[in-house]
C-alpha cells in the first residue's frame, strides 16, 4: 500500500523534483541571470497588484511605466502565476515553488501521456523522469517561460491525442485550456512551435485514416470546441498582445541573422552522452551556454538503438512519425548550421519573429522520448535480452569511438593553466571541455557496467527506474551549479533585494534622477533595483524585451536629463510646442513654478491621484508612458491626454485648485477578463465533475471485482 502511494505520479514526481533540486528546496541558493533580473521582479509586481485588489495591468516601476498585461513573457494572465501570487506573495520561496511545480507537472504530464499509449508503468515512469530532467530543462531554469512551456507540452499532446482518437468533448476542452496556459504563461516562440507541431500531427493522423472524409466529419466540431475554449480563456491576453505589438520593436519581422542567434551547435550533440562537457567555454561550442544540452539519459538512447535493430520504427507508423519529428527538430535547432531553419524562416508565418533556434531541441527531446517509448515497451513486454545486449554493445562502441577521437584532439586532460588556486571550486568551474568530459565519462562507465551486469543476469528490467534516477540525478548535480543556481546564497539575495512590504508606497518629491541614482545592482544579481525599492525611475538596465519604442527614443534623446530633473508630476516649464521638444532641446527651468503646489493623495498599480493648485492655466505632465487605456479626470470631469516629451502624458489645467486623477483602465481588456474568468470557472466545474465520475466508476469496478473474488 505504501509503495503504491509513493509511486502515485502526484506524489512521486514532486518528491523526486524536490530531492534533485535540494539547494532550491532547502532555500540554500536561488537562481541567477534572467530569472532574477526579469522574471522574478515581474512576478512581484503582478503579486503586488493582485494583493492590492487590482488587475495587474500597469506597473509604474519599470522604465517610467509599462503595460504589464501586454508583455508576452510576463505571465500577467497566467492562472498559475496568479495562484502563486495569492498563496505566497512571491517571496523567493514562492519563486522556487513555481519552478518546482513546473518540473513536477512536466513529469506528471509525460507519465499520463505514456499511460495513454497503453505502455507499461515502468516505461511511463522512466521516460517521464528522462523528460522531467532532460538537458533542456536543466539548462533553461533561468528562462522560466521555457520551463513552463515544457510543463504544458505533454498535457497538450495528451489531450489532443485523446480528442482525436477517443473523440471526447472533455478532452477537446482540456486541449484548449492547456493551450491557453501555454499561450499566457510561456515564451511566445514555444506556443508557435507547438501549434505547428499539432498541425503536423493532425495532418499525419488524417493521412493514416482509411475513411478520411468521415474522420473530418467526426473531428471538426471537437477541433472547433478546443479552439473556442482557447480563444475565450486567452481573450484578455490576445487583446493585450495585439494592442501592444505596434508600440514595440519585438514581435515584428526580424533579420535572419538576429533570428538565428543561439543556434544549437551540431557539436553539442555530444551532450547526449556528456552534458557536463558542453558547459565548458570553447570556441567550437559557440552559442549561449544554456543552449547546448539535449541530454535524456543513457536508457532512452539504448532503446532507440534497440528499436532500430528490431525495425520497430519501420513497422509502426506512429513511432516512425515521432522519430522522424525528433530528427527534423534537431536539424531545425541547428539554425544557421543547416538549411531547414532558413527555409522555415522564409515560408512559415511567425517563424521570422523570434530567435534562439536551440529552443527547438525541447521538441526534439519530447518526440525522441515518445518514439523511444514504442521500443521500450516492446522490449519490456517480451524482455528479449539477446537483441538488447547487442544494443548495449553498440552504445558502448559509440561512446568508446567518440572518447578516442576526443582524446586524440584534446591533450590537456590533467593540466589547466588557469588554475591559479588549488581548490575544489576553482577546479570545478575552470575545468575545460575534455576534463569535464572525463568526469562525465566516469559516471557513464560505472552506470554501463551496472547495466551490462544486470543484463547478463537478465535482471535489468527490475532496476530500470533506479538506473534512470541515479543517471539523471548525477547529471543534474554536476550541471546545476553552472546552469541553475547562482553564486550567492538565497539569504544574501534576499538582503540585496530587500522586498518592500508596502504594496505601493506614495511617491516622494524626489526627482526621477534622484530615484534612479545607484539603482543598478553592481553585483549583477537583479539588474535594476527599482521594482524592489518601489521607485519611479529609469536606468541603463534594459529590464524587459518588450520595452516601448517611444521610451527608448526618449531615453536616448538630449532632453532626458532635463525631464529627469523633475518629479513624477510637474508643471510644464517650457513654451516650446511638441514639435520642438521632439527635435530636442532643453527645458528652460527644471523646477516647478513658484506658488504652484502638488500633493500626492493616492498611488497604486493603475491609479494616481493628486491635489494640484496652480495660479494660472498650466500644462501638467505625468511621467508615465503614454499608452492606450489611460483616462485623466480633473475634478471628476474627463479631460484629453496629450503626448509630451516624446513618450509621457500631459493634461491642460485651468487656474485653481483641482483633484487630478490618472487611471489606467483598458475597458475592452477588462471585460475580456470577466469573460475569461467565467469560462475558467466553467472549465473547473466540468473538470471536477469529470474527476468525480471517474472516481465513482473506478470505485464501482473495484467493488465489482471484490464481489467476483468472493464468489
Amino acid at each position: 500500500m505504501l509503495k503504491k502511494i509513493c509511486l502515485h505520479p502526484f506524489i512521486f514526481f514532486p518528491l523526486v523534483t524536490c530531492v534533485f533540486f535540494w539547494p532550491i528546496t532547502l532555500q540554500l541558493f536561488t537562481f541567477k541571470n534572467d530569472a532574477l533580473t526579469y522574471y522574478y521582479p515581474i512576478r512581484t509586481l503582478i503579486s503586488d497588484a493582485l494583493h492590492n485588489g487590482e488587475l495587474p495591468l500597469w506597473t509604474p516601476f519599470i522604465n517610467m511605466g509599462y503595460p504589464l498585461h501586454a508583455d508576452m513573457q510576463s505571465g500577467a494572465w497566467s492562472p498559475i502565476i496568479w495562484l502563486c501570487s495569492f498563496c505566497t506573495n512571491y517571496g523567493l520561496a514562492g519563486f522556487h515553488a513555481e519552478m518546482l511545480f513546473y518540473f513536477s507537472f512536466a513529469g506528471i504530464g509525460f507519465y499520463y501521456l505514456c499511460k495513454q499509449m497503453c505502455w507499461h508503468t515502468t516505461v511511463a515512469i522512466t521516460l517521464a523522469l528522462c523528460y522531467q530532467f532532460c538537458g533542456f530543462m536543466i539548462d533553461s531554469v533561468q528562462f522560466f517561460v521555457c520551463i513552463s512551456a515544457a510543463c504544458y507540452l505533454p498535457f497538450i499532446v495528451l489531450f489532443f491525442y485523446r480528442m482525436i482518437t477517443i473523440g471526447s468533448r472533455i478532452d477537446a476542452m482540456f486541449t484548449g485550456f492547456f493551450l491557453s496556459l501555454l499561450f499566457t504563461g510561456s515564451y511566445p516562440a514555444m506556443f508557435i512551435i507547438t501549434v505547428y507541431f499539432i498541425v503536423a500531427y493532425s495532418v499525419f493522423i488524417f493521412f493514416t485514416q482509411k475513411q478520411k472524409w468521415n474522420f473530418i466529419q467526426q473531428k471538426w466540431l471537437l477541433i472547433l470546441l478546443a479552439s473556442g475554449v482557447f480563444l475565450v480563456v486567452s481573450l484578455p491576453a490576445i487583446l493585450s498582445f495585439i494592442q501592444h505589438l505596434p508600440f514595440i520593436d519585438r514581435g515584428k519581422e526580424q533579420a535572419l541573422e538576429f533570428v538565428q542567434q543561439n543556434s544549437f551547435v551540431p557539436a553539442s550533440i555530444i551532450s547526449l552522452i556528456s552534458p557536463f562537457s558542453t558547459t565548458a567555454t570553447e570556441v567550437w561550442l559557440h552559442t549561449d551556454a544554456l543552449m547546448r544540452n539535449a541530454y535524456v539519459g543513457i536508457l532512452p538512447l539504448i532503446f532507440i538503438i534497440y528499436g532500430v535493430k528490431q525495425k520497430i520504427f519501420f513497422t509502426n507508423k506512429v513511432a516512425l512519425f515521432f522519430l522522424t519529428s525528433a530528427i527534423l527538430f534537431f536539424l531545425i535547432a541547428f539554425g544557421h548550421y543547416f538549411f531547414i531553419h532558413q527555409f522555415l524562416y522564409k515560408w512559415l508565418p511567425l517563424i521570422n519573429t523570434f530567435r534562439h533556434p536551440a529552443l527547438y531541441r525541447l521538441f526534439a527531446i519530447f518526440t525522441m522520448l515518445v518514439a523511444c517509448g514504442f521500443s521500450f515497451n516492446a522490449w519490456l513486454t517480451k524482455v528479449n535480452y539477446s537483441v538488447f545486449k547487442k544494443s548495449i554493445k553498440l552504445y558502448c562502441y559509440i561512446v568508446a569511438i567518440i572518447s578516442l577521437l576526443l582524446f586524440t584532439f584534446f591533450t590537456d586532460v590533467f593540466f589547466n593553466a588557469n588554475w591559479h588556486h588549488f581548490s575544489l571550486k576553482n577546479i570545478y568551474h575552470q575545468a575545460n571541455f575534455i576534463q569535464r568530459f572525463v568526469c562525465q565519462l566516469l559516471i557513464v562507465i560505472v552506470l554501463m557496467g551496472f547495466i551490462i551486469l544486470k543484463a547478463r543476469h537478465k535482471q535489468l528490467h527490475h532496476f530500470l527506474i533506479i538506473i534512470c534516477l541515479v543517471d539523471l540525478f548525477l547529471a543534474t548535480q554536476i550541471n546545476m551549479p553552472i546552469t541553475v543556481i547562482g553564486f550567492k546564497s538565497a539569504h544574501e539575495v534576499k538582503k540585496l533585494l530587500n522586498r518592500n512590504e508596502v504594496l505601493f508606497p506614495m511617491p516622494t518629491h524626489n526627482s526621477i534622477a534622484q530615484n534612479s541614482a545607484f539603482s543598478i545592482d553592481t553585483l549583477q544579481l537583479c539588474g535594476s533595483r527599482l521594482p524592489y525599492t518601489k521607485k519611479i525611475g529609469r536606468n541603463d538596465y534594459f529590464i524587459t524585451p518588450g520595452n516601448l519604442t517611444s521610451q527608448q527614443i526618449f531615453y536616448n534623446a538630449p532632453l532626458k536629463n532635463n525631464v529627469f530633473a523633475h518629479e513624477v508630476l510637474y508643471f510644464d516649464d517650457t513654451n516650446q510646442n511638441q514639435a520642438s521638444i521632439n527635435k530636442a532641446i532643453t527645458l528652460s527651468n527644471p523646477l516647478n513654478k513658484l506658488n504652484n503646489q502638488i500633493d500626492y493623495i493616492f498611488f497604486s498599480a493603475n491609479t494616481f491621484i493628486a491635489q494640484v493648485t496652480n495660479e494660472q492655466p498650466e500644462k501638467l505632465i505625468f511621467l508615465q508612458n503614454y499608452y492606450p487605456g489611460w483616462v485623466a479626470t480633473v475634478d471628476g470631469v474627463v479631460v484629453p491626454i496629450e503626448k509630451a516629451n516624446i513618450t509621457f502624458m500631459a493634461i491642460k489645467l485651468n487656474a485653481g485648485k483641482h483633484l487630478v486623477q490618472f487611471k489606467y483602465a483598458p475597458t475592452l481588456i477588462i471585460y475580456a477578463w470577466y469573460v475569461a474568468t467565467m469560462a475558467m470557472f466553467c472549465i473547473i466545474l466540468v473538470a471536477l465533475g469529470f474527476i468525480k465520475r471517474r472516481l465513482t466508476k473506478n470505485s464501482q469496478i473495484r467493488n465489482s471485482n471484490a464481489q467476483l473474488t468472493v464468489f
